[in-house]
């Protein structure tokens, strides 16, 4: 009788655990995404480890836009599901971890079949990661003068430069596909050169006109080497008649619109290979339309970062004479410099030491970390542990992850191989390397993530003895 209890008892379990499952898939099926996921979060409570309610429930914070819990989640549903690389690449991109964004994406391609109609996109996304990637090791120190949110239609009448520098107007002009972009005109202070933007069948580029006796030369492009077969818009240009800044959503760019710089070479009478401004200054949004007055030392750029709707954000800012690079090993940090999370306050010619004050407290050692204990304690410094164990743990921990991260070199480039060598027998050959190398791969993830949970932990236990 007792067992017959039993077994009905795991039966009615095992019902209603499947029926929670349908009601969860049902709110998620009809985009209820919020009832969907407090479904899951139930059944979590129950079977914490559980790779599908993971997943399930990663997706529903996915589509409400909770960014970490779904990172979280995905982290811990596995790799049954090949979909979930394809969120962690985009999740991991809107908080600036480009390097993790850059794997995710390459392990969604490599699921792909080589005919699948989504690789193109997917290829672009990985292109715009591995931009960031690099460009992220470059941030820029900007000290910040002001910044104001402002309508997207009206922007420009909050850049107050020197009218010296010449004239920047705007215009709305209608796209396809009841889209609407920008017409700027820039004109020059001597008002005989004009650089502005229009649409050529739905795609804006970039032109120049000369003033002559009897009204203006015929428009023409500004350089082949600017415009692309992308949008180009937004062109300022500096005194010295030879620096352009503009705005480009093309390849090289990590966003939507990026800000670019590029010079005009008068010996080869063509423009120099532009080169993207790189961060602060872009971001995964929209970011154009920078000024830099030079005879006053003051620079703008807008952007539409973090904005709702048809809002921007204007920042005016202190450019500097030469390039200066934020130089810190703490990832965290350096991600909220460059998001403008932090910055250095500047009060007309006058600096706060803000930033150079926080950055001076991050030691610049090798013995520099970034280990999060709890939710109120950062370690910086292997110097802060309490622990011999956990130290030990530490150092373990650090040769795991670097062991890791020149597997996951090696598995890059075996997958870039891959994907470019159009020989079967060679395929043939590379494949059972990458599958073996991923199982290490995915088996040492498996070791990286118990050592931290059980370093954590010593430390903790340590700390309460004490």
């Amino acid at each position: 009788m007792r067992l017959k209890l039993v077994l009905f008892s795991v039966i009615l379990s095992v019902s209603l655990f499947a029926k929670k499952v349908d009601e969860g898939e049902m709110y998620f099926n009809n985009r209820q995404y919020a009832k969907a996921k407090t479904v899951y979060e139930n059944l979590l409570r129950k079977k914490p480890k559980d790779p599908l309610n993971n997943y399930q429930y990663a997706r529903c914070c996915y589509e409400l836009k909770d960014i970490e819990p779904a990172i979280v989640h995905f982290e811990m549903s596995g790799l049954k599901y090949p979909m979930r690389e394809m969120y962690l690449g985009e999740l991991y991109f809107k908080i600036y971890r480009f390097d993790e964004s850059v794997t995710s994406f390459q392990n969604y391609l490599f699921s792909l079949d080589s005919t699948d109609a989504k690789r193109p996109e997917f290829l672009k996304k990985l292109k715009k990661s591995t931009n960031a990637a690099r460009l992220i090791s470059r941030v820029e120190d900007i000290s910040i003068i002001d910044s104001i949110q402002t309508n997207k239609s009206e922007f420009l009448k909050y850049y107050k430069f020197n009218s010296e520098l010449g004239s920047i107007s705007q215009e709305s002009l209608n796209m396809p596909h009841h889209r609407k972009s920008d017409r700027v005109k820039y004109l020059t202070q001597r008002r005989d050169r004009m650089y502005f933007s229009d649409s050529i069948q739905g795609q804006m580029n970039i032109f120049t006109s000369f003033k002559l006796l009897d009204g203006w030369s015929k428009p023409s492009s500004i350089s082949d080497v600017i415009n692309t077969a992308a949008n180009e818009n937004y062109p300022f240009l500096l005194l010295d008649g030879v620096t352009v800044y503009f705005a480009s959503d093309g390849e090289n760019s990590i966003g939507g619109y990026d800000l670019f710089v590029t010079r005009f070479n008068p010996s080869t009478n063509s423009y120099l290979t532009p080169e993207n401004l790189g961060f602060p200054f872009n971001s995964p949004a929209n970011d154009y339309m920078m000024v830099i007055d030079e005879q006053n030392n003051i620079g703008w750029f807008a952007t539409d970062r973090n904005q709702p709707v048809g809002k921007v954000m204007i920042y005016e800012f202190v450019p500097n004479e030469t390039r200066n690079i934020v130089r810190t090993e703490n990832k965290e940090y350096l991600r909220n410099v460059a998001q403008l999370k932090i910055y250095r306050k500047a009060s007309g010619n006058k600096l706060d030491s803000d930033l150079t004050a926080n950055q001076n407290q991050i030691p610049q050692s090798e013995k520099q970390i970034e280990f999060v204990l709890n939710d109120s304690t950062i370690y910086t410094n292997i110097n802060q542990f309490r622990s011999p164990e956990a130290l030990k743990r530490w150092n373990q921990y650090h040769k795991l992850n670097a062991d890791f991260k020149t597997m996951q070199k090696e598995l890059s480039d075996l997958r870039i191989k891959f994907e470019n060598d159009e020989t079967q027998f060679q395929r043939a050959v590379l494949a059972p390397q990458i599958i073996d190398l991923e199982n290490k791969n995915n088996e040492l993830k498996r070791l990286i993530s118990v050592e931290i949970i059980e370093l954590r932990n010593v430390e903790i236990k340590f700390l309460k003895l004490k």
